[in-house]
């Protein structure tokens, strides 16, 4: 227990490490060589949340602007999700940690300062979260992209109500 809360690493941690070093590469390398049109025939239902409320959700489109960053495009990957630039540099930097980490036997992450969930925070990622929604689904519809929109769908309907 003393060892733990010096930063070593438990067996437990030691296992996870590895997993993500061995799941989050091959999940990439999946992405960069299957077509993401593909994916969706292996699923029982539909994967975009756009095709049930009629409108994107802030990660429609990722797994195609994933497949296109993976693989140099970052036009094409621009164009279908912003976030697939931060996503795959957070992905990134996890490899990495997770790397430093087992050669060095040390938990690097106890050492970082541990946010406190208040209210007023809890408030703030609440109003951080729809704001990034809401800024997806006017870039959705100002660049009419009609893969990631379901015009039968029943806030579709009520949001180009209003557009011109």
């Amino acid at each position: 227990m003393i060892a733990s809360k010096l930063g070593a690493l438990d067996p437990a941690g030691i296992c996870w490490r590895r997993a993500n070093l061995i799941l989050l590469p091959s999940a990439l390398l999946a992405l960069a060589l299957l077509e993401p049109d593909s994916l969706s025939a292996w699923l029982p239902f539909s994967p975009s949340c756009g095709a049930v409320t009629g409108l994107p959700c802030i990660f429609c489109g990722m797994t195609r602007a994933l497949h296109y960053l993976l693989r140099g495009s970052f036009e094409r990957a621009l164009y279908f999700n912003w976030l697939s630039f931060p996503l795959l540099a957070a992905s990134v930097l996890l490899m990495m940690v997770n790397g430093v980490e087992l050669l060095s036997n040390r938990n690097l992450i106890v050492r970082l300062p541990r946010v406190h969930l208040t209210p007023a925070r809890c408030l703030v990622f609440g109003c951080s979260f729809v704001l990034l929604w809401v800024f997806q689904v006017y870039l959705a519809l100002a660049q009419h992209k009609v893969e990631l929109l379901n015009p039968h769908g029943p806030f579709y309907s009520l949001v180009c109500r209003w557009t011109p």
